[in-house]
């Protein structure tokens, strides 16, 4: 099995070691004290107990890096994270001081820890994308949403290891973090290329994290998770200072435990950023907040249209369930529906032309804008040192780039074709088929379908659906038209409050109580 590798963990390790020491071995008990839990925490939940005053700041971050020490590398190892902030007990005084000082007047997020995949840019933390190549030096200014988080008062708790350079492969797994495993069952894959945080808030060793997705790197960690998420309109998010692998779909969205918690992410993140051209097309179409969209009649009077070309006879059960979940929460359900052949065949037929061509390209700009400091200065110096033996690359991974130095430029009439025709003609297939039968949203479950959002870039509002017959969690997609999350946040909360499919993973339970002071 693959293991992290130590010289990147470092100062996560340095971090772990000054915690309490906590035995591996969890107590059934809910991890309670003065009337809050630890365990499924909620921004809500967390700050009615700071407000309370059953809770500080250095008190949530103590419990955190507890779990952390006692399921991250002990215990089940979940090997999620592949840094932890060394400073975030002293992040959790000043913080502290700051709520006593201002009488509780504090950012929306205060003292969230937040989990950020490791291709998002912290300037406390390195940042590799899931490559050695870009252990150090770490980056010198913080992307557009860590800066964001910052200043609505979170605590970057940690970065969640992801496949390398987001390029699938074996799911979980980079040179730079090791092999990250499922919370559930640790013979279960993670999925990819968000693994990693998603493990770490289904874990509880956050409240939210960040992901980014390409063609489905979001939304199978949430279904493998038993998350809620989305993957946003393209464009609602800045992507400035993420490690970028396909400008044409690549898009950050939240991995969280409630769909409140989605909506408050969403809260901070979503905006225009002149340093990503794409957010442009958000301004006017973003709400001054998007939980107050959140009511348990959401879905009454709307029509949503169930994709069963989506659907297989593992997940059927869960889907027909959720069918009449739907309905009985006022949905008009248009069943059985399918996208064509056509639509069905275009990511095989332009997303290997269009995000490898963009790669090639963009991880040169990206190092020479964000990372002048590291030794690789573009794609044919990270596939040299890649190729390197006992370099530690999934095969898979290397394969990939290799493929990718075949590639010609973002200017070559066939990949300017393929970044148009391929995007359009999914939105066309998608509005007709919503316009056909008059529909607000299109269902199905999470884990197939990643196609259609990605090539479209619609949002796909990400919720637990059920559980199948093996026990295993399912979740759903509502996919809408661009900038429709306000609508779809809505059919997920209603139907998640309806539901309640979240399961907790058995492998990384409560622990005892002794960590509070």
């Amino acid at each position: 099995m693959f293991r992290r590798n130590p010289v990147v963990y470092a100062g996560a390790a340095v971090a772990a070691i000054a915690l309490l020491v906590v035995p591996a071995t969890a107590s059934a008990h809910p991890n309670k004290s003065r009337g809050f839990t630890l365990e499924e925490a909620t921004v809500a939940s967390i700050h009615q107990a700071f407000k309370s005053g059953d809770l500080t700041c250095s008190e949530l971050i103590d419990g955190y890096l507890t779990r952390i020490m006692t399921y991250e590398n002990q215990g089940p190892a979940i090997n999620s994270l592949i840094s932890v902030a060394t400073d975030a007990k002293a992040q959790a005084k000043a913080l502290d001081a700051k709520y006593k000082r201002t009488h509780g007047h504090v950012g929306p997020l205060h003292c969230i820890p937040v989990i950020l995949k490791d291709n998002i840019d912290t300037k406390d933390m390195p940042t590799t994308g899931g490559s050695k190549t870009l252990i150090s030096p770490i980056p010198s200014t913080d992307a557009a949403i860590a800066k964001k988080f910052r200043d609505a008062g979170a605590i970057i708790l940690g970065k969640g290891n992801m496949d390398e350079w987001a390029h699938g492969g074996r799911a979980g797994y980079s040179s730079a973090g090791g092999q990250t495993l499922n919370p559930y069952d640790l013979t279960r894959s993670p999925a990819g290329s968000s693994g990693g945080p998603a493990a770490a808030i289904a874990a509880n060793f956050g409240v939210l994290a960040v992901g980014t997705d390409t063609g489905g790197s979001i939304r199978g960690p949430v279904d493998a998770e038993s998350l809620a998420g989305l993957r946003p309109t393209l464009g609602l998010i800045s992507r400035a200072g993420v490690i970028p692998f396909s400008s044409t779909f690549d898009s950050p969205g939240p991995l969280t435990r409630t769909v409140t918690d989605t909506a408050l992410v969403l809260n901070t993140l979503a905006g225009y950023d002149p340093a990503d051209p794409a957010t442009k097309a958000s301004i006017g179409k973003i709400p001054s907040d998007y939980t107050k969209y959140l009511q348990k009649n959401a879905l009454k009077g709307a029509r949503i249209g169930v994709l069963r070309n989506y659907v297989s006879a593992t997940n059927a059960p869960v889907m027909d369930a959720a069918v009449k979940s739907m309905q009985e929460l006022g949905a008009t359900v248009v069943d059985n529906l399918a996208l064509p052949a056509d639509a069905l065949a275009l990511r095989a037929q332009y997303y290997p032309i269009v995000s490898e061509t963009e790669f090639k390209t963009l991880l040169g700009q990206y190092l020479a804008t964000y990372r002048p400091d590291v030794a690789v200065k573009s794609h044919a110096d990270v596939y040299a040192a890649s190729s390197q033996p006992g370099f530690g690359i999934a095969p898979e991974v290397l394969t990939r780039l290799q493929t990718e130095t075949t590639r010609g430029a973002m200017t070559d009439a066939d990949y300017l074709l393929a970044a148009q025709e391929g995007p359009a003609k999914m939105r066309a297939a998608l509005d007709k088929i919503m316009k056909d039968n008059h529909l607000d949203a299109l269902v199905r479950p999470t884990a197939a379908g990643n196609d259609m959002s990605a090539l479209s870039g619609y949002p796909d509002m990400l919720v637990q659906g059920g559980v199948n017959a093996s026990g295993i969690s399912v979740g759903i997609g509502f996919v809408g038209k661009a900038f429709s999350e306000p609508k779809l946040l809505g059919y997920a909360y209603a139907y998640e409050q309806k539901v309640k499919a979240r399961l907790l993973p058995a492998l990384t339970p409560p622990i005892p109580t002794s960590w509070w002071k």
